[in-house]
């Protein structure tokens, strides 16, 4: 029974079966737990009661939680902050509530139970307005603690079958660097279980689990080590250096394993992650350049796999989640590799390859009947016990992880009888070899300026490769910045915020957007805002202002700056005028198509970079503001401008006087509807 346990476990990270329900929980609807479902573990799956904020009050049973949201935390939807509602304080302090109603059949009475919660975060657990149970600890910034979970849990046990209440008030952990609270699918998770079922098959096999993680991570990095030393002692030998490093990230992977078993500082989930993305990467590093350096006849695809290898540790950086997808494939293409290059080294009779690749592919091999075997005994096609027995799982696994290494050994011990026998026969072949020792050391010396040659064009290739980097870079720097703004920070690392006394300010929001949002769905609304966004970043291309950001449905952008322009205004209102006819346009030919509002004001403000990381230009000031109260006083398919706008453009643009318009913080203000451009408008 252990040893199947033990070999789920192993294997759970290949194989995730996962069942969503989406019920909702309540006092009158509350979900009952059969004795069956507890002796295995039930989690709780349905849509909870969920409140943000913090009263004493919402740990009672009595307590109306009528008005309550339902939230699905185990459902692959993360809850946005805006979305849920921020209550009061910083997200930092937040405190959440969750309630959940259940009930057990009359089989699981006064039966030892427990709840198994894992976290991130602090909470504590009230079950009938009685705390049971503190995992972490809910305070200020400097006495709060976030732990993931009680190695052993609080026992109870209910006498009757009525509904029970289980409220869970929660603290969510906050990253340092972002910011963000995390209410994803793994921020909590709880499951009702029989108590001995949580210390037999839980507690007993992490036990058993660290033994054999550690008598894995033991024997792996000790191979690893010998190995690393032949390779020090001879170099020629790369694939010790290949093997050596495979069976380190093996070590680690176990080591790491191990470790997110005993995790429970949430704060420490991003470095076991980073490491283990480190250790699969390496993995299939060291597997791919030993099979090549064996079995490989030209070492551009080393080269090629080493190179993409480095692009995902890169992309590590920017995208941790784009990482590890690719990290996926490179891994699988790897295996399929090395299998390849294997199947047909045997082919050709080589003499290494019966011996390295027939432990490696019984490798491979019992890996894929391991995973079928778990997909078969999930489903409950067959019974793994029943069919091999008991023992089967572990000799599976003990010929898994010995295999590999074994065959490598086999291939070490023949090379080694092979150079034995080859330095016999080269003693005999001493006295002639004599002779030619002057040409030898002319080939010798060739060969030195052969590889000063390729380290030459390797370094060329490489310095090629950092010109082509650095030119994305400057691209991508460039579509994020003003090219004077980039090119003062390249100079000068930072830029300062500058004031600009004479600009124009563009702002436009889509009628509506809320509601054609809920009728259009949010995919094809997404297609909408990228269609109608990319032609305005070229009418504002075309017009000469500087697109500042999007917020939502919104666009900013400026005209007289970085580089004075006497005729902002009257370009800005240009580039107005042709977004209306954009829209205009649209419509006729696309009926989800989305009308306009825009509004204009000129004056002074001022502009810089916020931030020093994911930083991003923005413009700050009255004018801003002014320009983003003239948006919202628009009407649908119109511009608004201010006076001061007005003043500069009415020599060249048609307007209509609107009045006098109170606006919300700013009193009363003329307003004009902007037209169209005069005939014979001229710009001196």
């Amino acid at each position: 029974m252990r040893k199947n346990l033990l070999f789920k476990f192993l294997f759970s990270t290949l194989v995730v079966f996962q069942t969503f329900s989406f019920a909702q929980n309540s006092f009158e609807k509350p979900r009952l737990f059969t004795e069956k479902e507890i002796k295995s573990g039930a989690k709780i799956e349905e849509e909870s009661k969920f409140y943000i904020g913090d009263n004493p009050a919402f740990g009672s049973p009595k307590f109306d939680d009528s008005s309550w949201k339902h939230v699905n935390f185990n459902s692959k939807k993360v809850y946005s902050w805006k979305k849920l509602g921020s209550g009061k304080g910083s997200k930092e302090d937040q405190i959440y509530w969750v309630r959940y109603y259940f009930k057990i059949d009359s089989a699981s009475l006064n039966e030892s139970l427990c709840f198994d919660i894992t976290q991130l975060g602090a909470s504590e657990i009230y079950l009938n307005g009685k705390k049971i149970q503190s995992i972490g600890k809910i305070g200020n910034t400097k006495s709060r603690e976030y732990k993931m979970k009680e190695k052993i849990p609080t026992i109870f046990s209910f006498s009757n079958t009525d509904v029970n209440v289980l409220a869970l008030r929660f603290l969510p952990f906050v990253s340092n660097k972002k910011k963000t609270v995390n209410l994803s699918p793994f921020a909590i998770s709880v499951e009702l279980v029989s108590a001995n079922t949580f210390i037999k098959n839980k507690v007993e096999l992490w036990k058993e689990f660290n033994f054999y993680s550690m008598l894995i991570c033991g024997i792996f990095g000790a191979l690893g080590f010998i190995h690393l030393l032949l390779f020090v002692f001879y170099r020629k030998a790369i694939y010790n250096l290949y093997f050596s490093t495979y069976n380190f990230s093996i070590s680690l992977m176990s080591y790491l394993i191990l470790l997110f078993s005993e995790i429970t500082d949430p704060s420490i989930l991003d470095t076991y992650t980073f490491l283990s993305f480190l250790a699969m990467m390496v993995f299939g590093i060291s597997l791919t350049g030993f099979v090549n350096t064996l079995f490989g006849r030209t070492k551009k695809r080393l080269k090629v796999m080493l190179i993409i290898s480095a692009f995902i540790f890169i992309l590590y950086y920017f995208s941790a989640t784009s990482a590890a997808s690719l990290a996926f494939f490179y891994l699988a293409f790897v295996a399929f590799e090395s299998f390849y290059l294997i199947v047909r080294a045997m082919i050709r009779r080589e003499k290494s390859a019966f011996i390295v690749g027939g432990g490696v592919l019984v490798f491979f091999l019992f890996i894929v009947m391991s995973i079928l075997f778990m997909f078969l005994n999930k489903t409950n096609t067959i019974d793994i016990n029943k069919v091999f027995g008991d023992d089967f799982i572990g000799y599976v696994l003990i010929f898994i992880f010995i295999s590999f290494p074994v065959s490598i050994s086999a291939y070490l011990a023949w090379q080694f009888a092979s150079t034995n026998l080859s330095l016999v026969k080269q003693l005999d072949e001493v006295n002639r070899l004599s002779d030619i020792n002057l040409k030898q050391e002319q080939e010798k010396q060739q060969i030195l300026q052969n590889q000063n040659d390729l380290l030459e064009k390797q370094v060329d290739e490489r310095t090629f490769e950092l010109q082509k980097e650095k030119h994305k870079t400057e691209n991508l720097l460039l579509n994020i910045l003003p090219h004077e703004v980039a090119e003062e920070l390249k100079e000068n690392g930072s830029s300062e915020a500058k004031y600009y006394d004479e600009v124009t300010v563009l702002f436009t929001d889509f009628v509506n957007f809320t509601q054609s949002s809920e009728k259009m769905g949010a995919e094809k609304m997404l297609v909408e805002l990228n269609e109608c966004f990319t032609a305005f970043d070229m009418i504002m291309e075309k017009h000469g202002l500087e697109k500042i950001k999007t917020i939502g449905d919104a666009y900013l952008a400026v005209c007289g700056l970085p580089l004075k322009n006497e005729c902002h205004a009257y370009q800005t209102t240009l580039a107005a005028l042709d977004i209306i006819e954009f829209i205009e346009e649209r419509k006729k030919s696309n009926p989800n198509a989305l009308d306009i509002r825009i509004g204009i004001n000129s004056g002074s403000l001022i502009a810089g970079i916020v931030g020093v990381k994911k930083f991003a230009y923005d413009i700050w000031g009255d004018t801003v503001n002014t320009a983003a109260r003239m948006e919202q006083n628009s009407e649908k398919g119109k511009i608004n401008i201010s006076e001061s706008t007005y003043q500069l453009v009415k020599e060249n643009i048609n307007c209509e006087y609107r009045g006098k318009i109170h606006t919300k913080g700013k009193g009363d203000m003329d307003m004009y509807f902007a037209l169209e451009t005069k005939k014979d408008d001229k710009i001196s």
